[in-house]
């Protein structure tokens, strides 16, 4: 993996575990029911607590640019999930690249056992996205030059 994958990752991941571990606990702090009084108040703010947990979702998903959570909230802008979209996708072609280099160099080292000259360099074709466009389209989008559809279709191969 990517050394730049492989330090996102952890932190991340202990964000979710928190944010799965504690997702229902709003439940504690809602007041028992009782013969004597079946309708508790309750002045905990609910929206709070849930709006407190996205931030937290997507401030800890904001490196990777992970969307795999969350996808009805209507607080977010197109050009929130759109630049979110790059970021992904940014990542998911560094991880291309890597497992495209990692293969040519060992298929390169099984080689060399049986011919010293032997050598394989796998790459991918400008058919494919590159991590380049991707980049320009982000600082376009940034400049409002670049359309949302535009962007998801470039993400998207369409």
């Amino acid at each position: 993996m990517p050394k730049a994958i492989r330090r996102m990752r952890p932190k991340q991941n202990r964000t979710l575990a928190v944010l799965d571990k504690h997702q229902f606990g709003v439940v504690d702090f809602q007041p028992q029911a009782s013969h004597e009084n079946p309708n508790p108040t309750n002045h905990f703010d609910f929206s709070v607590w849930r709006d407190t947990q996205e931030r937290a979702l997507y401030r800890s998903t904001r490196a990777t640019g992970w969307n795999g959570r969350k996808y009805d909230s209507s607080k977010r802008s197109d050009f929130f999930d759109c630049h979110r979209l790059i970021r992904f996708r940014r990542n998911q072609l560094v991880l291309r690249d890597d497992i495209l280099s990692q293969l040519s160099a060992g298929l390169t080292r099984v080689g060399k056992g049986y011919n010293a000259n032997f050598s394989v360099q796998i790459s991918r074709t400008d058919k494919l996205p590159s991590v380049a466009h991707l980049n320009e389209l982000e600082a376009r989008l940034t400049r409002e030059e670049a359309s949302f559809t535009e962007i998801i279709d470039y993400c998207f191969g369409r």
